[in-house]
């Protein structure tokens, strides 16, 4: 932009250059989505977590009591091999809309607090549902502030006092005034200079002298909230909406253990005060997970603020991975072939999700059995190039204290470790799994050809190597996508190109956009060549570029459509490393005859 020291005479000057589009970049496919069971924690809300300690702060390292949950653990596994950022979304058994809460219902613990006149005033929830919420303790403090004297003399009804300062004093605070013999209550509604103003619906009922002398005192409530060793404090309160200090709005704004709700008692000033006492405990939260189904994981989307379970993450376009590790519930509930009903109706809606989308891909993990033929049925109901299948279960721990873990989060976590060290086209194979001190099953050679062949991806343990993911197949019987870091390849194209390429949108359908379309999008896929994401001795063996009139006939122009061809070579991975041992004869042995091979 030109400085305007150099306007001169007036007229029109150019303000900026003409804007530039920014060249395309590798979109990134390393951000997981989890759906699972905590023991705390917002209910089908997807919460951006860039590290484990995150996890532990807003949904608690231990699984809810009464159920062996696998999410914390998936978690963990994601960040401790290499994953970088995730979202979670943690779900429950809750009411549907319009229907009214059961015992079986996930639930906020709360209590109800009286006033001094022994009505409800206020509503004290936990921060969201579960039986966490009922070791929370509550206790509530009315204390005394600001003083100051009145200089002028109050009439009866009168409804603004002069004092000798306002120091202390807010829009919205509740003020006794008084003398040796009686008191009155108002809320302050404008303060200007040294003279306090109130409402008409709490005029004063009786006189008051300046010489009395008169008083004016502020009244105030204080909040504990402790949960174990967690403390919290909110002082200064108030419960006028007019108030900066107003209880429900600081404390729904600040506090990580309780929310409150203002129930308008209908008591008069001051009676209208929570009445002080003893510590009090929330009751009544509920997990809901005695009878967790389906449907809970798979939720619904009943619009953007509206969506719940798998549809939560939905509408989240960072997501790249998908793991659903809780899935697995089912066969500590209801082991046999409803358990294999409920993790296939999940598992389904998971790949639905990716199918549909286009951008993510699912991890999924197989039942927790060691019967191959089992697992190898249990893959041959599946054909997709969106998902891939994982066995068998990984160790954590060690001695007692040894679990078994479904591998979905650790494998996230090797998959956002191998594009960030070498890039989406890599194949997420022969990496160590770390976390995982062995497997439910060592799988011998002839049981790990037939897994393969199937497409299942094992892991395995090698003495002095660790444990390491030994496949990296979809799920898909296409030749075409057949491999893992092919399908993701092409998510991150797609994301990378209807990112990079919005400017287009509403721009001339013109040989001159198609000309800067196809020079942005050849540089970038030359730019992924040098890098090593496509097979090719060279650019024009690895993909080309197209648009013009020919992907732009008239009758599409008219239509407001403009088409590029775009075409890649991906880099497959080597599955079987193949050695010819000769064995050199010397010549000695070739001139008598002697040979081996």
């Amino acid at each position: 932009m030109r400085a305007a020291r150099e306007l001169r005479p007036p007229g029109v000057y150019p303000a900026s250059e003409e804007p530039r589009a920014k060249p395309l970049a590798v979109s990134d496919t390393r951000v997981a989505g989890f759906v699972g069971v905590a023991a705390r924690g917002p209910l089908d809300e997807p919460v951006f977590l860039r590290g484990w300690n995150e996890f532990v702060d807003i949904y608690g390292q231990q699984s809810p009591a009464g159920c062996e949950a696998f999410l914390a653990r998936a978690v963990e596994g994601f960040f401790l091999n290499g994953g970088t950022s995730c979202y979670v979304v943690r779900i429950a058994h809750r009411a549907k809309p319009g229907e009214l809460p059961g015992p079986d219902h996930a639930a906020c613990a709360e209590w109800v607090v009286k006033d001094g006149w022994d009505k409800p005033t206020l509503r004290v929830r936990s921060l969201n549902e579960g039986r966490w919420g009922n070791n929370i303790w509550v206790r509530f403090q009315q204390t005394t502030a600001a003083r100051t004297l009145l200089t002028l003399d109050l009439e009866v009804g009168a409804g603004e006092a002069r004092v000798n300062s306002v120091r202390g004093i807010e829009r919205g605070a509740l003020v006794r005034i008084y003398d040796r013999e009686a008191s009155d209550y108002v809320i302050i509604t404008e303060i200007e200079d040294r003279t306090l103003r109130w409402a008409a619906t709490t005029p004063i009922l009786r006189k008051y002298r300046a010489a009395g002398p008169t008083y004016l005192e502020v009244l105030e409530l204080e909040v504990y909230a402790s949960l174990r060793d967690r403390r919290e404090v909110f002082r200064g309160l108030q419960l006028s909406p007019l108030s900066r200090r107003y209880a429900p709005r600081l404390i729904n704004g600040d506090s990580q253990l309780i929310r409150v709700e203002d129930l308008q008692s209908a008591a008069p000033l001051p009676h209208n005060l929570p009445q002080a006492g003893p510590p009090a405990r929330l009751q009544g939260g509920r997990d809901g997970l005695d009878v967790l189904r389906p449907e809970d994981f798979i939720g619904a989307d009943r619009g953007p603020s509206e969506r719940t379970g798998l549809a939560a993450l939905s509408g989240v376009d960072a997501v790249g991975l998908l793991c659903v590790p809780d899935a697995m519930i089912a066969y500590q509930r209801t082991p046999g072939p409803q358990a294999d009903h409920d993790v296939q109706v999940i598992q389904d809606a998971m790949i639905n999700v990716c199918e549909n989308l286009k951008d993510r891909f699912a991890i999924l993990d197989a039942p927790p059995t060691k019967d191959i033929e089992q697992v190898r049925k249990w893959r041959r109901r599946i054909e997709t190039s969106y998902a891939a299948l994982y066995y068998p279960w990984i160790n954590l721990g060690a001695g007692e204290a040894l679990i078994q873990v479904p591998p979905s989060g650790h494998v996230a976590g090797v998959f956002a470790r191998a594009d960030t060290e070498a890039g989406v086209h890599k194949a997420p194979a022969n990496e160590v799994v770390n976390g995982a001190v062995g497997l439910t099953l060592n799988v011998t050679e002839d049981h790990l050809g037939l897994l393969n062949g199937d497409g299942i991806n094992t892991l395995r343990s090698f003495p002095g190597r660790g444990t390491r993911l030994w496949g990296a197949r979809t799920l898909s019987e296409d030749p075409d996508w057949r491999f893992i870091n092919v399908r993701r390849l092409f998510i991150m194209l797609r994301r990378a190109l209807e990112e990079g390429t919005q400017w287009a949108v509403f721009e001339p359908n013109t040989p001159r956009t198609w000309e800067k379309l196809s020079g942005m999008v050849g540089d970038f896929l030359r730019e992924l060549w040098g890098r090593g994401f496509f097979a090719g001795a060279g650019p024009e063996d690895s993909y080309f570029v197209k648009c013009d009139a020919d992907t732009n006939p008239l009758e599409l122009r008219d239509d407001g459509k403009m088409v590029m061809e775009i075409g890649v070579a991906p880099a497959i991975p080597a599955e079987y490393i193949i050695f010819h041992v000769v064995q050199k004869v010397s010549e000695q042995s070739a001139e008598t005859g002697g040979a081996a091979e």
